[in-house]
């Protein structure tokens, strides 16, 4: 641990941190009473949208004006609960940020209550003349797409009485994953657990990602069992909360009259509900190549037996060095040259212009994420802690920034937005150019097997973990639309099952591990994880053609993350000549995979 005996009880504070390390969130508002009087504005506009009700098939200047008027609503809601969750994130504990918060959600429930006529009296013009009168428009091309959607999902949008009451039940439906959050960031309290030195540590969300990289199987071990015992103490109520959100799903893809959750969750971005199901047979069809890592990793860390916590503990620590983070800039920003001057200008902008929350403090939210604004710029959150993994993170993070940077240039903001599909290809593209750019500059066999092993878990954890995850929500989705109930209990025996099949025999289940699935806040968005995995195997297959030299390869990439949400993600992949309704980017992530193993294997035995 780089930690020392004297600060490794004290988590900084905010005013420990420089303000060039912080957010400039005065780029939204210059500070709450502003907010405040954005709120009020945005009531009194939310109140003219009876104005349009019943008058949409009048003319297309109505239809376009009632169209506009809900979208600036929209984007004043965003930022009213961007600015609101950007200040609680920073600190858990603070409670006027909570109900600014609030104030935000139940305001845009309001609004979508107050616009939720429009679809229904769209639903009643007929296809042809909602084309035409679209096509004039002062701006055809803003919501072109828009309207075409729509007539694809007619058949999923009920009547006017029942729309208003799915938009007024979206505060209640926000319940589990607030109730999570709150309890997770906010209430949780984690013991102390001895580091490698000996010296007693608090445990953080972020300390304990160190923790799992300690070298000592012992500190691993103690780690993840105190890691764990809080949410153990609490998984009646926890297990009570995931159910209720499972629940949540159902009833809505019941009321939308979708086949099932999955199908709801698919159908917004028109994805076959085959692409879920083809992502998971094609990887649990041939695991072989994670089972042999399972294997090689073992051998070489000289373990009896190989548990969970120990499957991502680096195998090579001694080239594990420590890289501040303005190293860590100056890395990720010439790994991505290859895509060009403007792309490096803006990305170099984003570090300078404070568009990251650098250091973990004193009840900061844990993790890491990127968040859109599209009249200023993107929010980037991280802890930073000097360690590769945090370098590797930065990289992934600024994949965001950039795709939402771009999109919000190229694109109104009605199509700016693109889907979760394609989000994470622009962050594990940077990664991967950030691989290939530290492999390609070093000649030490030992840093080289600890960077492809560094590759190996990412796949790991961005690609396997994900598509076992998307196993495990379908199945607790499964029982519940069957008619069946959802305990602890059942939870445990899934997760422990899958972990032990996608694991392979090398390694053994320990104690806690199937508790995992009580502490991942992804599942608290219906059907998401999976979409980590499709878009890892779409990067992969475009870097692919990056290394290979494929003749205007960047600039199809550039159209892509420039591209928002204009169209359908599978559409949009094939820009880049990706096509993910086929097995293809699965199959060849899977052998790239287990030829990363088998190198990194021969490099071992080479000694």
């Amino acid at each position: 641990m780089a930690e020392t005996a004297k600060d490794v009880n004290t988590i900084p504070q905010r005013d420990d941190i420089d303000a060039q390390d912080t957010w400039a969130l005065t780029d939204l508002y210059k500070d709450d009473n502003e907010w405040d009087s954005t709120f009020s504005k945005a009531q009194k506009l939310a109140e003219k949208a009876g104005e349009f009700s019943g008058h949409l098939d009048d003319s297309s200047k109505n239809l376009y004006n009632c169209l506009e008027a809900r979208t600036e609503l929209s984007m004043i809601c965003d930022e009213l609960y961007q600015y609101a969750k950007l200040n609680q994130d920073l600190d858990s504990r603070a409670s006027k940020y909570q109900e600014m918060c609030d104030r935000a959600v139940v305001l845009a429930s309001k609004i979508s209550a107050a616009f939720s006529f429009v679809e229904p009296e769209l639903l009643q013009i007929e296809e042809s003349k909602l084309t035409e009168m679209a096509k004039a428009f002062p701006k055809p091309d803003v919501y072109d797409f828009y309207i075409s959607d729509f007539n694809r999902s007619r058949s999923h949008i009920r009547s006017a009485e029942v729309e208003e009451l799915l938009a007024q039940s979206s505060v209640i439906s926000r319940s589990p994953h607030n109730i999570f959050s709150m309890f997770d960031a906010a209430d949780i309290v984690y013991p102390e657990v001895a580091d490698d030195n000996g010296h007693k540590v608090r445990l953080t969300k972020q300390r304990f990602a160190k923790f799992m990289d300690s070298p000592k199987q012992s500190v691993r071990a103690e780690a993840n069992e105190k890691f764990y015992k809080p949410y153990i103490s609490h998984l009646n109520t926890l297990g009570a909360v995931f159910s209720a959100t499972i629940a949540k799903d159902t009833f809505y893809s019941k009321a939308r009259k979708y086949e099932s959750a999955l199908h709801a969750s698919l159908d917004s971005n028109n994805i076959p509900v085959s692409v879920y199901h083809s992502l998971i047979k094609a990887t649990e069809n041939n695991l072989t190549g994670l089972h042999k890592y399972m294997s090689v990793r073992k051998k070489l860390l000289k373990l009896e037996k190989h548990y969970p916590y120990d499957v991502f503990c680096p195998l090579f620590p001694e080239a594990n060095d420590d890289i501040p983070y303005e190293e860590a800039v100056k890395e990720v920003l010439s790994a991505i040259k290859p895509l060009g001057d403007n792309y490096t200008s803006h990305l170099t902008d984003g570090f300078s212009k404070r568009w990251i929350d650098v250091y973990e403090t004193e009840g900061k939210a844990g993790g890491a994420y990127s968040w859109r604004n599209y009249r200023s710029h993107p929010f980037v959150l991280m802890n930073y802690n000097n360690t590769i993994s945090n370098m590797f993170t930065l990289a992934h993070e600024m994949g965001h920034a950039m795709h939402s940077f771009l999109s919000n240039q190229k694109q109104s903001y009605q199509k700016a937005q693109y889907s979760i599909f394609v989000a994470e290809v622009a962050s594990t593209l940077n990664e991967g150019l950030l691989m290939h750019y530290l492999l390609g500059k070093t000649t030490d066999k030992s840093r080289r097997m600890y960077l492809i092993n560094r590759q190996l878990t990412g796949a790991m954890g961005t690609y396997f973990h994900q598509v076992m995850y998307a196993n495990f929500e379908f199945q607790v989705h499964d029982i519940v639309e069957k008619g069946g109930a959802l305990s602890p209990d059942i939870m445990n025996k899934i997760w422990a099952n899958l972990t032990t099949k996608y694991y392979g025999s090398s390694v053994t289940m320990d104690e806690y591990s199937k508790y995992k699935w009580s502490r991942i806040p992804h599942f608290y968005t219906n059907f998401y994880v999976y979409q980590y995995a499709t878009s890892y195997a779409a990067s992969q297959a475009i870097l692919g053609k990056f290394l290979s030299g494929e003749k205007g390869i960047i600039e199809k990439y550039l159209n892509l993350i420039s591209s928002g949400g204009n169209d359908y993600p599978i559409n949009q992949l094939k820009i880049c000549g990706v096509d993910m309704t086929t097995t293809a980017p699965f199959d060849a992530t899977l052998k790239q995979f287990e030829n990363l193993v088998d190198e990194m294997s021969t490099l071992a035995e080479e000694g």
